[in-house]
This record gives C-alpha cells, structure tokens and sequence, in this order.
C-alpha cells in the first residue's frame, strides 16, 4: 500500500530504547549529604510527623 516507504523510513529511523542507567549520573541532591544536613532534615520530619499528630488530635477532641 504504501510501496515500501515505511519499511524504508522505519531502518532510516530505528526505535531507540534509552535505559534507565543511562540517567544513574541524575541525583535528586547535587552532592553526598553531610551527616549534619541528613540530621537537619530528619529533625524537620519529625516535627512535622509531630505536628500533624497533634492536630489530629486536636480535631478527634473538638468532634
């Protein structure tokens, strides 16, 4: 139907499937955490998990 255009076009243009370990250099932080920053922001997760405990709390008590 199409004389052999797409056959043509398809080994012109072959799929090419990207790895995921192609993209392993991509870090959510540009560096290694210090131990002092990894205590930081666990300190800051637990306030808020503390947080949102007491305000559920706060809300089972007034309803």
């Amino acid at each position: 139907m199409d004389n052999g255009a797409y056959e043509k076009y398809r080994l012109e243009n072959p799929v090419v499937n990207t790895l995921l370990t192609t993209y392993e250099h991509l870090t959510m932080f540009p560096e290694k955490l210090t131990n002092t920053e990894i205590f930081l922001i666990s300190i800051f997760v637990l306030l808020a998990i503390y947080a949102v405990v007491r305000l559920i709390k706060k809300l089972k008590k007034l309803g």
